[in-house]
Order: C-alpha cells, then sequence, then structure tokens
C-alpha cells in the first residue's frame, strides 16, 4: 500500500513538470527578422517562435505606421511599418507577452538616404531688417540641394553644418503673417520641404533722461523710412545724441537724431532716402516721422515726434513721411512739451535743459 501510494505521487509530480502533456504553451520567440530596411521605405518584421497564434505584444521605435497584415500563426506574425529613422541601431522592435514580460527584442541599423531628406526647418528670433538665421535638420543634408526664400534677402549658408543639420542666413525684410517663406528642394525641382513664418512690425526701446518711449513701425506702408531708420539703430547712431528742436507754436514737434550733447554732429550719417507719404499714414500725436530740408527726397537720419495732431504736415511742401508711432511712453511727449526752449548755438527751438537720447535698441 505505501508503494502503491509512492508510485501515484510521483506520477502526479511528472504530470506537474510537464504540463500534463509534456509541452509548454508560454509563447518563444527564437528571432526577429526585417527586410528592405531603408529609411522612408515600407518595411516587414517577421517573428518567429512558437506558441504566437495570441497573448504576444509587438512594439517599434523609428519606425511609424506599425500594423499586422495577416492573423499571427502559433509559430509566428509578420507586421509592417515605414522606416523613419536612420543611423546604429534606428530601428528596434520587442515583442512581449500581455503580461509585460519581455521575450525578445532587436535593432537594426539604417544606412542614411541616398539624397537629402528635410525633416524640419526653424528659425531663431525673426526681426524685420535683421539677419535672421534657419536651421534645416535631416538626414544627407551634406549632398547637393537648393534653398530659396521670399522676402529674406542676401541668403547665405553657415558653415560647420553636418550631413543631419544644415543653417543659412539671410535679412529678414517683410512684416505679417506668413511674411518669409522658406523652401528646399533638389536641383530636378523636387521640394524636400517648405515652410512661412510670421514677422511682427518692429518695435525700437528709446531711453532718454526724461523716461522711456516704445516705438512701432509700419514697414508695410513705409519700408524705405522704417528700414533707413532701423539702421541707424542697428548701427547705435542714435546713442548718446539729443532731442535739438521743439517746436510748440504752429507745428508741435520735438526733433532728434543729428546732434551729440556737445554740441556736434553725430557722424555716421547715410545716404538719403526716398519720401515716402500717401502711405495711409498721418502725422498726428504720438507717431514718429522723418525730418528733411526743402529737398523732398533729403531725409537721413532725423526725426521727429509729433507733440500733437499735426495733419497738415502730411501734405505740407510735399509732406513728411510717417512711419511708425510711439505705443508707450507717451509721459516722456509731454514732457517734451514743456521743455523751455531759446536760440543757442545759432539754432532756433534749442531746448533749454538737455534732452539726451541715451539709447535705441530694436527689441522685436
Amino acid at each position: 500500500m505505501r508503494i502503491q501510494l509512492t508510485a501515484l505521487l510521483l506520477l502526479l509530480s511528472l504530470a506537474a513538470l510537464t504540463g500534463c502533456g509534456g509541452s509548454s504553451s508560454a509563447p518563444y520567440v527564437s528571432e526577429i527578422q526585417a527586410s528592405q530596411l531603408a529609411y522612408g521605405q515600407s518595411t516587414q518584421f517577421s517573428v518567429v517562435g512558437s506558441n504566437l497564434g495570441t497573448g504576444i505584444n509587438v512594439t517599434a521605435k523609428g519606425c511609424s505606421s506599425f500594423t499586422t497584415p495577416a492573423a499571427a500563426t502559433s509559430s509566428g506574425s509578420t507586421w509592417n511599418c515605414a522606416v523613419d529613422a536612420v543611423g546604429t541601431g534606428a530601428v528596434s522592435v520587442q515583442v512581449s507577452t500581455s503580461t509585460g514580460e519581455v521575450l525578445l527584442s532587436k535593432t537594426f541599423d539604417i544606412p542614411a538616404p541616398g539624397t537629402p531628406v528635410v525633416l524640419s526647418i526653424k528659425a531663431d528670433s525673426l526681426m524685420y531688417s535683421k539677419s535672421a538665421q534657419f536651421t534645416m535638420t535631416g538626414y544627407s543634408l551634406d549632398k547637393d540641394f537648393n534653398v530659396s526664400t521670399k522676402n529674406c534677402k542676401g541668403l547665405a549658408l553657415v558653415s560647420g553644418g553636418s550631413s543631419t543639420s544644415k543653417s543659412v542666413t539671410c535679412n529678414v525684410g517683410a512684416v505679417g503673417t506668413g511674411a518669409i517663406s522658406f523652401e528646399a528642394k533638389m536641383a530636378d525641382g523636387a521640394v524636400l520641404k517648405s515652410a512661412s513664418f510670421d514677422v511682427l512690425n518692429p518695435q525700437v526701446k528709446m531711453v532718454t533722461n526724461l523716461g522711456t518711449l516704445t516705438l512701432e513701425l509700419n514697414p508695410t506702408a513705409a519700408p524705405v523710412t522704417s528700414t533707413n531708420f532701423l539702421q541707424y539703430v542697428n548701427d547705435k547712431f542714435y546713442d548718446s545724441t539729443i532731442i535739438h528742436r521743439i517746436v510748440t507754436s504752429g507745428i508741435f514737434v520735438a526733433q532728434g537724431g543729428w546732434l551729440t550733447p556737445a554740441p556736434a554732429v553725430q557722424p555716421g550719417q547715410r545716404a538719403a532716402t526716398v519720401l515716402e507719404v500717401g502711405k495711409g499714414l498721418s502725422n498726428t500725436r504720438g507717431t514718429i516721422a522723418m525730418a528733411r530740408s526743402s529737398d523732398l527726397n533729403s531725409a537721413t537720419s532725423q526725426f521727429f515726434f509729433n507733440l500733437a495732431d499735426n495733419t497738415a504736415l502730411d501734405t505740407a511742401n510735399g509732406g513728411y513721411a510717417v512711419f511708425g508711432k510711439v505705443i508707450s511712453g507717451s509721459s516722456v511727449l509731454d514732457a517734451l512739451a514743456i521743455t523751455p526752449t531759446s536760440t543757442q548755438y545759432g539754432l532756433n527751438d534749442f531746448p533749454n535743459q538737455s534732452v539726451i537720447v541715451q539709447s535705441v535698441t530694436q527689441t522685436q
């Protein structure tokens, strides 16, 4: 009786070890295979093993739109995806159970494509009339392709690019929604990537000993005048100059952009610009316009603030070009309007106390 009981226990133990059938039902993966591994191409992965009919998960990195084209069998399954990465181990495939147990993972190397691929185009701070840098990222960018821009002049390649990154610079010449367009394409015209960028109206901060003004320019209505003024700003021409004329009779203006506190003529004036009037801008209070001589096309560096509505200046003697407005710091205009003046240094309406433009900076 004892012998029979021992034998029975032994049989039960063996049955437990063999799963009552001598073979395990747990899924097993012996290999993950791939065909046609190339960037941008659809490829098929085959998962090979046993007991793979149900209860397994397959995931991939570096491969998009991962789908299975047919029902899995107990010995394997196939999966399709589009390769979207390049490099050593760029694509990885992992097979796991429904409980998260990893059965097998494998990585695959993807060679660089034979022709350039541009994945993204990004721009640094875009300011009207300033140089901007556009950076392209992708693959095989060390091979030849063409870049073109709209409303951004002086396109130049930045040195130090690589097969995955290349940058160019150009000078922003327009404002508005989608003002700048950028396109990378092959010599045969095939477009690799295109993008558009918004550019805000330029703003300038003018710091004076009476306070700080913020100006917003309007290059859409007055592109030549706005660009001319910003060139002086970015050259630091206006730093440490004075408001040399304040008129509060007939017209109400405060004029600057010519003299140093010495006073002496500030060196560095540029060539005169053409007159831009009749563009929908008016010499109303708080606007900024260009001063000039009797010659219509003689404006260089001198500007004036309208301290009151001087709409007669829109047409008087051919008109005076408005190109922007004060958007903050109107108290400075109020202070200018009550500054006493006299004739000094042979100049009428010269302020009795120095009104110094300490710095002028483009901030947008």
